[in-house]
């Protein structure tokens, strides 16, 4: 164990070393190229000082980053970065060394006190920015002060006063240019994926690129009309939208160009004296950095709870999916009606395609149950009173579902009855339970007429007489049914052993024993009319009534003479099966087979591991159809897997299926199925073995669908759009006509976007998709392309009218007014359209999906140079 140990610790050092090195490499190359920056652009020459010292912020974030241990390493790569250009520019060596020295002492405090914070250093709330003020405060005072410490023999007071607030402004400027950083999470993976981003990188370099121009048309020429705010909407650009790396990184140019330009004489706060013009810089910057924050920290909090609010949207459907759950709010002064998605999930319907109403409501219900329903609602609109009711929903795939409501009144101030509202709990489960009970009594009564080879003896407390007496039980004990049934106690046929233990209450300390365990099987010693005896199953088992107390003692007997002989033969070879088996993690079972092989047949043992599988108890699946354990079409594929294993001679045969749970759902496993075929002549069996692979399914399912579908409006995305176009054009079918593409750009979004913000956009382009899909047929294909742009595929229209005919009506439909937040704002559309050639046609042949889209975005661009909302086709 040692020498594994050593032969690993060898093998990472070379990783360790090269970390190392790579982090005093950066180190000395950032802190040279900042301190490069600060002296040489950023240096007042009439105050000889920077304006503010990037390396202060910079120093803090190494820091921050990294771990303890790796401190000192970090801090003499800045140090050697910083020495060398105070030398090469305005400092002597001991000014140059006295100022690193004051560079590190700052950045190791305001670190060492700001990591004492749980979580680190993550400004995510006002509270740990105002504790990181105040080390970042201390830090700088404490780093002025060394710094000044320094020149005290060649100053006076005043002039060390001077010296000491102009390193701290400068330096504390420095810090909080940089403070956008620390309200990114500390752990990198979450920055890697941040960072790769594309379309936020896109965006970024749009908004950096527009940060400098703006800066530098304001602070870098001679005008001095323009407002240095302005450089601050392009910073808001970045803070609500791009996060704070990169607000940091487009507020860092802004911050470098103001200065530079200011420093240059151009600009709107170029002023003497010099002091007044650096203050006036500094507080700028720092006014734009706290703006930048609050903009960023307030995004990040909208983020935060508009992702909050979907979850618990998110978690309350799937709580009444699982419960069969739904929630009805109606206005009774308006008839407003609001559902939950429970309700949609009952009626089968989906939320976009069907508002709630009641006269929709209405139509969904069984036809026999309508009058019932309209007659309470009748009621509850003319007395208030709404008793709960039970009715029957049809849904559109024909199924019915039992639904019962429980309601309740809200009055509004003038007393009369103002909302109800209803919970819908569907029941259909249950009735069929109670229907599915009384026939399994029925089918009871009468197996027991019929069991001839078993004892089946009933019993009814607080007597403890004989109540039932089978057939099977007048043949294995020899009395008549008629004389024991109400006169004797089940003590007849029990052994003289058993009554001898229990003593003179040996009926109730039997009872006693059975009560404790709800459930008894044995062998035991049974006794016959003729007072012989032998060894048999007793199996005894309490019927309770609704109470819950006992009302039924049931005794099974089965007459185990013939079977004690052959089970000393097959004692051995059962141990050694029954701990593989038992013992599995794969659920086994073994299956019976159906003589005609209209099913897979019934289960005659199963392991604990299908039992949990499945969610049911060992003796609930012990005869049982595998079948009935399976959806009906994998039960079919099953059989049909079956029957060709069997007529082909071979051995096993396996294949993934669904399977039902018991508590309600569906798992997945790989069903692998093998034929036994005894050599005594026994029928054959099967021995099945389930993997459960549901876990894989559901990633597989998930991963298929959002790779294909767009996540904001739920639309198939490019990539399914070129899949279903492909296909269309491979139709060879020549009366179906052409394929017609419609590519759809709105007009006027972006200014609802950046009017309205992202929000309002997003909810603009989720109604858009609504709009266009309610505008073409069913098998028509509605997919979003990116950004405002849509796309319809229609395959084999017939010809190029109606394919106009769809391009206006969307045209149409998108120029009415949206609603978005409680405003209305009005866009347009432009659509291009584009038409295979007729199938067959050697046009058709040489069509591509691609190209086909391609044509129809052109056609777009045309009508878009012609004028908003038009439609034009591609002349291809």
């Amino acid at each position: 164990m040692t020498g594994e140990l050593r032969a690993r610790g060898l093998a990472g050092a070379p990783a360790a070393l090269l970390r190392a090195a790579a982090l005093a490499v950066g180190c000395v190359a950032a802190s040279f190229g900042l301190a490069q920056i600060a002296l040489r652009l950023l240096r007042d020459p009439a105050l000889h000082t920077s304006v503010w010292w990037p390396l202060a912020g910079v120093g803090v974030a190494v820091l921050a980053r990294i771990r303890p241990g790796a401190w000192p390493l970090a801090l003499a790569a800045l140090a050697a970065g910083q020495i060398p250009t105070y030398l090469t520019t305005y400092y002597p060596f001991p000014s140059a060394l006295g100022g690193t020295l004051a560079n590190c002492v700052e950045a190791l405090v305001v670190v060492t006190l700001a990591r004492r914070e749980p979580g680190g250093i993550v400004l995510d709330s006002p509270g740990k920015a105002a504790r990181f003020a105040a080390c970042a405060a201390a830090g700088v005072a404490l780093g002025a002060s060394v710094f000044t410490a320094g020149h005290l023999p060649d100053l006076t007071g005043a002039q060390a006063w001077v010296l000491w607030n102009g390193y701290v402004r400068t330096h504390a400027l420095g810090l909080l240019l940089v403070s956008p950083l620390f309200l990114v999470s500390a752990g990198r993976l979450s920055l890697l994926t941040d960072l790769r981003r594309r379309a936020t990188n896109l965006e970024w370099l749009a908004q950096f690129t527009v940060t400098g121009l703006v800066t530098a048309g304001v602070f870098m020429s001679d005008q001095t009309l323009v407002p240095g705010f302005v450089c601050a909407l392009p910073l808001v650009w970045g803070g609500l939208r791009l996060g704070p790396l990169r607000a940091m990184g487009s507020l860092l140019l802004m911050a470098l160009l103001t200065t530079v330009g200011t420093l240059d004489g151009t600009g709107p706060v170029v002023q003497t004296p010099p002091a007044a013009q650096t203050l006036a810089v500094q507080i700028l910057l720092a006014v734009a950095t706290l703006c930048t924050l609050f903009i960023v920290l307030s995004a990040q909090q909208k983020e935060a709870l508009l992702d909050l609010a979907s979850n618990r949207e998110a978690d309350l459907a799937e709580a009444e999916r699982i419960g069969g759950v739904g929630s009805v709010v109606w206005d009774l002064r308006t008839g407003g009606m609001r559902w939950s998605e429970g309700v949609y999930q009952q009626l089968g319907r989906d939320r976009a395609d069907q508002p709630p109403d009641m006269d929709a409501f209405i139509a969904a219900v069984h036809p026999d149950d309508q009058a019932g329903v309209v007659a309470s609602a009748s009621d509850v609109l003319t007395t208030g009173q709404a008793p709960g009711i039970e009715f029957r929903l049809l849904r559109p795939d024909g199924v019915t579902r039992s639904i019962v409501t429980r309601n309740k009144t809200e009055y509004g101030p003038d007393g009369s009855a103002a909302y109800l509202r209803a919970m819908l709990l569907d029941v259909t489960a249950m009735r069929e339970a109670e229907v599915a009970r009384q026939r399994a009594h029925d089918k009871l009564t009468g197996v027991l007429e019929a069991v001839e080879d078993v004892a089946i003896i009933g019993s009814d407390p607080p007597a403890n007489l004989i109540s039932f007496f089978s057939r099977g039980a007048e043949r294995m004990l020899g009395w008549r049914a008629q004389d024991v049934v109400g006169r004797e106690s089940p003590l007849i046929y029990h052994s003289r052993a058993d009554i001898e233990r229990a003593g003179h209450d040996a009926l109730r300390v039997l009872g006693d024993e059975l009560l404790a365990v709800g459930r008894s099987k044995r062998r035991s010693v049974c006794r016959r009319r003729d007072g012989s005896e032998f060894v048999a199953q007793l199996s005894l088992t309490v019927i309770p009534d609704p109470a819950g107390q006992p009302a039924t003692f049931v005794a099974v007997v089965v007459d185990l003479t013939e079977v004690l002989r052959a089970e000393a033969e097959l004692q051995e070879s059962e141990d050694r099966f029954r701990l593989a088996f038992e013992g599995a993690p794969l659920s086994m079972a073994i299956v019976a087979m159906d003589e005609d092989l209209d099913a897979l047949g019934r289960i005659v043992r199963a392991n604990p591991a299908l039992c949990r599988f499945v969610g049911m108890e060992h003796d609930d699946l012990v005869g049982r159809r595998l079948a009935d354990l399976m959806t009906p079409v994998h039960a079919g594929i099953a059989t049909d897997d079956l029957r060709q294993l069997l007529s082909s001679g071979g051995d096993t045969t396996s294949n993934e299926h669904a399977f039902h749970r018991a508590g309600g759902g569906e798992s997945w496993g790989l069903l692998s199925t093998s034929v036994v075929r005894p050599a005594d002549g026994r029928a054959p069996y099967l021995i099945t073995m389930i993997e459960d692979v549901t876990a894989q399914m559901q990633l597989t399912e998930r991963l298929r669908h959002e790779a294909q579908h767009d996540p904001l409006t739920g639309l198939p995305n490019r990539q399914m759009l070129h899949g279903c176009l492909a296909e269309a054009l491979a139709d060879e079918d020549v009366s179906r006509g052409p394929v017609a593409v419609l590519y759809v750009d709105l007009d006027g979004f972006k200014g609802v976007n950046d009017g309205m913000g992202h929000s309002a956009g997003d909810e603009l382009l989720v109604q858009v998709a609504r709009r266009i899909s309610a505008c073409v047929r069913v098998s028509d294909v509605v997919a979003r392309l990116g950004g405002d742009e849509f796309a319809v595929l229609l395959p084999r229209l017939g010809d190029l009218p109606a394919a106009r005919g769809i391009a206006e009506r969307i045209v149409q439909s998108l120029a009415e007014p949206f609603t978005l937040e409680g405003a209305t704002c009005r866009i347009g559309a432009s659509v291009g359209i584009a038409l295979s050639g007729p199938p067959g046609s050697p046009g058709a042949a040489q069509d591509a999906a691609p190209d086909l889209l391609d044509a129809a975005d052109e056609a777009m661009y045309d009508a878009k140079r012609e004028g908003k909302g038009q439609v034009r086709v591609s002349g291809r």
